[in-house]
């Protein structure tokens, strides 16, 4: 009994890390796929889906940092004597040689051509670097135990995020260009700059490592109502009050020769994006017996397949429709053919649904085998270390039906992937990245 309570107190982070890379590896696919012509705010679903996807890598790194928080603090013991940091170093280095890897293009190098693109600063080497600064933080915290490492964290993530103007002001033209993508994301046209520079996505690795260390000293208040609902209320104000909130602060580091950092209060809306997530998440998990109650009793009808045919006819009509009335309007900002998509559109996801078969351990599944997933997914989609990738054939070429169509197919190929790993990876002999054979 204590195992499965010791377990359940971790699923709302399982399920939070399933949810993230699902929505990397979609968010992935459609900006690499996606012709130009769709991508603009007329478009009803490319505004929630560019929404989603902004969220992704924030609800990433914070997951990222809780995960590996918590499991860096569950051992009371002296600094060195916790294997964990041990482990986490070798995790963080392993990370950050992977990215440079990955980055890598074995295709031009075996031709004598040297790609800038190696130098950049991307997300694995973000968050290996991201999480050795958590365990910076945890060593300080062990010298002072006066400030709890919750605290310690918040502080290091809040300043990771203001930091930002006064890091990005300083000049970097004196070192390698390596050194400078660690730090920022330049300005100038160069081809090759970083996309996750450390300052500000280190600020959410810490935020993320301040749940994690607040959970693993209290986890049996995780599935109280006060918790949901202190997270749904902090990610509330700081989606309406972040800028404010900001202001009120700014004057003390100003003073402290800090440059003025107000402005960068949707980085914290974003952050506030991720509670209301993790939130609804705890929600759903602590009433999950009686929703599923009610999913049987009352709603048991969702399993018909006239479900998805039902959105999809609908769907049909209002596409039909539109043809005659361009600028019919069902709401003031919805048009009755972006209604008409968004109708095919759940018809779709229903059906794959359906299709695949989803378990609930198959999806956990997949939050925990991350890294692998991230690394094949690069090579495949990017042509990451040996220069043949999906980008090469369906860059920006595919309309939107058909890029949501094969994005589904590339997360059903990762379904399986995780579904049949162990044997996969037993098969070539631990050929999958950070994957043991269990004998």
């Amino acid at each position: 009994m204590a195992a499965a309570i010791k377990h359940n107190r971790l699923v709302f982070i399982d399920i939070a890390r399933s949810i993230a890379i699902l929505m990397m590896l979609e968010g992935h696919f459609i900006v690499m796929a996606l012709s130009d012509e769709y991508r603009g705010n007329e478009y009803f679903l490319y505004d929630i889906w560019r929404f989603t996807r902004g969220l992704t890598a924030p609800l990433f790194f914070t997951v990222s940092g809780l995960v590996f928080t918590y499991l860096l603090v569950r051992n009371n013991v002296g600094f060195f004597e916790n294997k964990r940091v041990k482990k986490g170093v070798k995790r963080s280095f392993k990370l950050i040689l992977w990215g440079y890897a990955l980055q890598l293009n074995l295709f031009y190098l075996l031709q004598g051509e040297f790609s800038g693109y190696f130098f950049i600063f991307h997300v694995l080497q973000c968050i290996g670097a991201s999480l050795f600064t958590v365990i910076i933080v945890y060593g300080i915290y062990k010298l002072v135990r006066v400030v709890p490492l919750y605290i310690w964290l918040g502080i290091f993530g809040v300043l990771g995020i203001i930091l930002k103007p006064t890091i990005y002001a300083l000049d970097f033209s004196g070192v390698h260009p390596i050194i400078e993508n660690i730090f920022v994301v330049t300005s100038d046209d160069r081809a090759f700059k970083s996309i996750f520079a450390l300052i500000p996505w280190v600020g959410f690795a810490c935020l993320g490592g301040m749940l994690g260390a607040f959970v693993s000293n209290r986890p049996h208040k995780v599935y109280t109502n006060w918790f949901p609902l202190t997270l749904a209320g902090i990610g509330l104000t700081l989606n309406l009050a972040a800028d404010p909130l900001l202001k009120l602060i700014q004057p003390l580091f100003l003073e402290l020769g800090m440059k003025p950092f107000v402005g960068l209060g949707y980085l914290f809306a974003r952050f506030g994006q991720v509670l209301l997530v993790l939130a609804i998440i705890i929600i759903i998990g602590k009433y999950k017996r009686n929703l599923r109650i009610v999913y049987h009793r009352k709603l048991n009808f969702l399993k018909s397949w006239m479900i998805p045919i039902g959105f999809a006819l609908s769907g049909v009509v209002c596409i039909i429709y539109s043809y005659g009335y361009d600028n019919f309007l069902l709401f003031p900002t919805l048009t009755i053919n972006a209604f008409g998509q968004l109708m095919l559109f759940i018809a779709l996801i229903i059906t794959s649904v359906k299709l695949v078969n989803w378990n609930y351990d198959l999806f956990i599944k997949i939050g925990q085998n991350t890294l692998s997933i991230y690394i094949i997914h690069v090579m495949i989609l990017y042509a990451g270390l040996f220069g043949f990738g999906l980008n090469k054939i369906l860059h920006r070429a595919l309309d939107p039906w058909f890029a949501i169509v094969c994005a589904i197919g590339f997360i059903l190929f990762f379904t399986y992937f995780v579904k049949y790993l162990e044997p996969i990876n037993k098969f070539y002999n631990g050929i999958i990245p950070f994957q043991k054979n269990k004998k």
